[in-house]
């Protein structure tokens, strides 16, 4: 059968990512920002899915959309829509596209105008040249107008066998006019289903059960501000012919586990990667390290194109992988140790949620568990030393890949004192007001990871340029450089990165304006930033979750006056201290050398904030986010 349908009727939403700044990815092009007026920017008038499921689990889908733009700007981006399809799972054939004029006049989409192109990227990863885009190019869209098009795909490939998955999600953003889903299946494939905000109901017919969902909402909201992901809050439903998340598993396992095979080539890698190493801990970190820096990482997020993963030693023989192909890889040098593992199906996005049904609208990544260390890592985020995730991954729902047993797991929280972070910035005005400033930002866990990242664009770019671009965004000019205490792929416990610059003169300095104390090199979030939520994102209600993770980040900076002058006062110190969370910003003045430091401990016992977690954050937020821009100022002396 089918891995999972695509979501149409949910890519739509992703319209007004550009208009909004919000929603995912989308197979449709996105609308450049305009001003709403009375009228939404773009009215999807209808939208039907009629899926037809065999009882082998193949599928036929027939999508019909009818999308009006209320202006100009958004009707040009609309002319254009691309439809991401997997030539080796599916066949997909456009069978109807026009643009309905609003005189009334239908101009047909010529057929040249319709042709297949491969993502940007494709030719540097060969494995997945399946994962194609079918780009229709509709004639003389303007304001008012209706493009309409029929999409029809037959799947080609049993990817779970026996089994049928679907999801859609509807962002609020978005004027839904009339939405219709049907799924007919027949009786021996029965859905579990479940609905957020979204009519459904089922009736026997024959053989079969159709079930149908309706959605309507033609005035859409015009900010819809939130931490988490549509799939755990938008209106949304979810079908699955698995029963649970153990069957699921199961299922995975059965296609996945063989590929992760021990050959000569793997045998021989995993003895010369771990030559002389016999303790076994060891043994499996060198080997995540080997993996982490050797396979080049290709982001195709599970449920796009195959689910079955390639075997270990074509990942090995090609030198890059997705994520399924990292975890095999590893899993067979593990192996090769005599060491266990488990592949783990994971969200890397912001959803925390799992719904009744087993679907994948929440997986879109993979990870390892390693059960002899009690320890979950993933090579593909490059370079996180060996045991630390990513934020977004510490406190999600999982599911391992196994051939039996209970498969449903919990990651396990940040723990406190895993994460910090620390900015240590010494700056000087010069006597024509000019900064010069010397930085040292250090970090651990996550933070490491974050830092890291950085530090491999930096990399990338050059650190001269990555230097300007720096002070560009501080509204300054001038040179610099950047240094690593060590390579960003030398995956230690813990990172740094120091640099100074040298910035022409800007007038506050000297003229007894005010101004914000310089950081200097900020590489990472603000103390207060993201570990309790995002604290400069207005307008997040507080009834709504936020990611939170415990941790500790340090400012420690300090700026010295030109000669003959002075700062003419200290700041207020500032304290804000909840059950979870401890800010302090502590001002001092030394001769003639003004400092401050900030600095935020959290520490939490659940991954999302929400309820009285939630609102005790949103009260403190404001208060430490007021703590930043705060003045000083230079006087003669």
């Amino acid at each position: 059968m089918v891995l999972r349908v695509t979501r149409s009727i949910a890519a739509l939403a992703a319209i007004l990512a550009i208009l909004y700044g919000s929603c995912e990815g989308s197979a449709f092009a996105q609308a450049p920002a305009g001003p709403l007026g009375d009228r939404p920017p773009i009215t999807i008038k209808l939208g039907t899915e009629d899926v037809t499921v065999g009882a082998d689990g193949s599928y036929t889908q027939i999508s019909h959309y009818e999308i009006t733009p209320s202006n100009d700007s958004v009707a040009k981006n609309l002319a254009q829509q691309a439809f991401a399809y997997s030539e080796a799972v599916d066949d997909l054939e456009v069978t109807e596209a026009y643009t309905q004029k609003s005189d009334g006049r239908k101009e047909t989409v010529d057929p040249t105008h319709i042709f297949v192109q491969s993502p940007q990227g494709s030719a540097q990863a060969p494995m997945f040249d399946d994962v194609k885009r079918k780009v229709v190019v509709f004639p003389d869209v303007a304001a008012n107008d209706t493009i309409v098009f029929t999409l029809t795909k037959h799947s080609k490939e049993v990817q779970f066998p026996g089994q049928f998955l679907y999801d859609s999600t509807y962002s609020r953003l978005v004027a839904w006019n009339e939405i219709r889903v049907t799924i007919t299946v027949p009786k021996s494939l029965a859905l579990v289903v479940e609905s957020h905000d979204v009519t459904a109901e089922h009736q026997a017919a024959g053989g079969n059960i159709v079930y149908r969902w309706h959605y309507t909402a033609p005035v859409p909201l015009t900010e819809d501000v939130a931490a988490v992901a549509p799939v755990d809050r938008d209106p949304r439903f979810f079908a699955s012919t698995f029963k649970d998340y153990d069957e699921l598993g199961h299922a995975f396992a059965a296609m996945a586990l063989p590929k992760a095979a021990v050959t000569k080539k793997i045998q021989s890698l995993a003895d010369q990667t771990t030559s002389g190493i016999t303790e076994r801990r060891a043994q499996a970190q060198k080997l995540y390290e080997w993996v982490s820096t050797h396979i080049r990482y290709v982001g195709i997020e599970l449920g796009q194109g195959r689910v079955v993963p390639h075997d270990a030693e074509t990942v090995l023989a090609n030198g890059y992988g997705d994520c399924k192909d990292h975890v095999v890889l590893f899993a067979a040098l593990l192996k090769a140790k005599g060491i266990a593992s488990e592949m783990v199906l994971i969200n890397a996005n912001n959803s925390y949620t799992l719904p009744d049904p087993p679907t994948l609208a929440q997986f879109n990544h993979l990870i390892t568990w390693i059960p002899e260390f009690k320890l979950y890592v993933d090579t593909t985020a490059a370079v996180a030393p060996f045991g630390t995730l990513p934020f977004v991954e510490y406190g999600k729902p999982v599911v391992h890949a196994l051939e039996r047993g209970s498969t449903r797991h919990l990651m396990p929280l940040l723990a406190p004192g895993a994460a910090t972070m620390s900015l240590k910035t010494v700056s000087q005005v010069t006597d024509d007001g000019g900064l010069h400033s010397q930085s040292v930002i250090t970090a651990t866990g996550p933070f490491s990871l974050l830092l890291r990242q950085v530090a491999t664009s930096i990399e990338a770019a050059g650190p001269e340029r990555a230097m300007k671009s720096i002070l560009q965004q501080g509204g300054m000019t001038g040179t610099g450089d950047i240094n690593f205490a060590t390579a960003p792929s030398e995956l230690g416990p813990s990172y740094s990165v120091n640099g100074h610059f040298e910035a022409e003169p800007q007038v506050p300095y000297t003229s007894g304006q005010g101004f914000a104390m310089p950081p200097g090199l900020r590489l990472l979030p603000f103390p207060g930033d993201l570990l309790i939520g995002r604290i400069f994102v207005r307008n997040l209600p507080s009834t709504e979750p936020t990611p939170c993770w415990s941790g500790s980040a340090i400012d420690d900076l300090s700026i010295e006056p030109p000669k003959g002058k002075h700062f003419a006062k200290v700041p207020a110190d500032v304290s804000v201290t909840t059950e979870n969370v401890t800010f302090t910003t502590h001002w001092a003045q030394t001769d003639r050398i003004i400092s401050v430091r900030r600095e935020l401990t959290s520490k939490f016992d659940q991954p999302l904030c929400s309820g009285a977690l939630r609102k005790s954050m949103a009260d403190i937020i404001p208060k430490i986010a007021a703590a930043y821009p705060t003045q000083i100022s230079v006087a003669d002396d």
